[in-house]
């Protein structure tokens, strides 16, 4: 299911690279944030398992990694 919203474009160079592609995720660039789960939080974790709100971790991509897409 593709729930992510396209970000973009970016305002600024991300500090990590895309891990799809190994490449960075730049100024002008689209994106999409891929929710990972709870992360190591007992509370969102418990919250999660009971169907709740919880904060999310998450890495970013590059949208056309995420999708094939490619944007302008």
């Amino acid at each position: 299911m593709n729930t992510e919203k396209k970000i973009g474009p970016l305002s600024r160079t991300l500090p990590k690279v895309c891990p799809a592609c190994d490449e960075p995720i730049k100024k002008g660039d689209y994106a999409a944030l891929i929710p990972l789960g709870p992360g190591d939080d007992e509370d969102d974790r418990k919250r999660c398992r009971e169907g709740l709100a919880y904060d999310v971790v998450c890495v970013a991509v590059h949208w056309a990694c995420h999708t094939g897409e490619v944007t302008p």
